[in-house]
């Protein structure tokens, strides 16, 4: 079993990026944000304002699934409907 934690920072009640460590956030010395290692990058992220610390404890099946919820995917390709445009006419819509 091992522990994750999903950090997520918010704006305007809604969540505006999303990261993930191993180790437990620790708190800023006047208590108005957390410090952390990003599982990705692995570089020292520091946080002001709004956010939130979930934890899981799991296997490593149930963490990728975490993983997977909370990181999107840098090689997922987009929608046909993204690659097409909006079709509302205004001439920025490609046509091949």
């Amino acid at each position: 079993m091992r522990k994750i934690y999903a950090i997520t920072m918010w704006s305007g009640g809604q969540p505006a990026k999303k990261w993930q460590t191993f180790e437990k956030p620790e708190l800023l010395a006047h208590g108005t944000g957390i410090r952390f290692t990003c599982r990705v990058t692995k570089l020292t992220v520091e946080l002001i304002g709004s956010v939130s610390v979930e934890e899981y404890e799991s296997g490593k099946e149930e963490i990728e699934e975490i993983r997977d919820i909370t990181e999107p995917d840098p090689h997922r390709r987009p929608s046909r409907s993204a690659e097409r445009g909006n079709g509302n006419g205004n001439g920025n819509d490609k046509l091949f």
